[in-house]
């Protein structure tokens, strides 16, 4: 069972995992304010991330977990639907905390698992890409093969809910 889980950096006493905390300012940064998710598409935390950060949670992830990022807008300003500048008040819809794996593998930016640290581009072919970015090593892949890392493959989805329906 994962150990990430939704809203951990909210919770009270907050998760120490990976070193992290929620809304963190980090002077030497890969990620400014962005959403970090599991691979349920649930929001665990929100912040900068530091190369630092990027080679703990590496280090530190279980085998079977992944560590999501995306950008701030699609994190957060996505699920803004009403802001009053006068009062400094924003209304954000509540699947801004739980938008789903398919939202979160169409928006992601980096994919960070035991072994490997994705950067995600809609630039790149299939092509096996290694970027380095501030020291940390990243594999690139395209949307498409982030879509079946994190998704998997939808004939196997659709095969084992035909099996689950006729079990039942």
């Amino acid at each position: 069972m994962s150990r990430l889980t939704k809203g951990m950096y909210d919770a009270d006493p907050p998760a120490v995992l990976f070193g992290l905390k929620r809304g963190q300012l980090r002077h030497n940064r890969l990620v400014k304010n962005g959403g970090w998710y599991n691979e349920r598409g649930e929001k665990l935390g929100w912040g900068d991330l530091s190369p630092d950060d990027f080679r703990r949670i590496r280090r530190e992830l279980e085998d079977d977990e992944r560590f999501i990022v995306l950008g701030e807008g699609d994190s957060f300003w996505h699920f803004v639907k009403k802001v009053n500048f006068v009062r400094a008040v924003l209304v954000v819809r509540p699947e801004v905390e739980a938008p789903g794996i398919k939202y979160v593998a169409e928006k992601c930016r980096y994919i960070i698992q035991k072994e490997t640290s994705h950067f995600v581009s809609d630039d790149h072919s299939d092509a096996d890409i290694v970027a380095v970015k501030m020291g940390v090593v990243f594999h690139a892949l395209s949307r498409k093969k982030a879509k079946k890392l994190l998704i998997g493959d939808g004939r196997l989805r659709a095969a084992a809910r035909r099996f689950l329906n006729i079990r039942g």
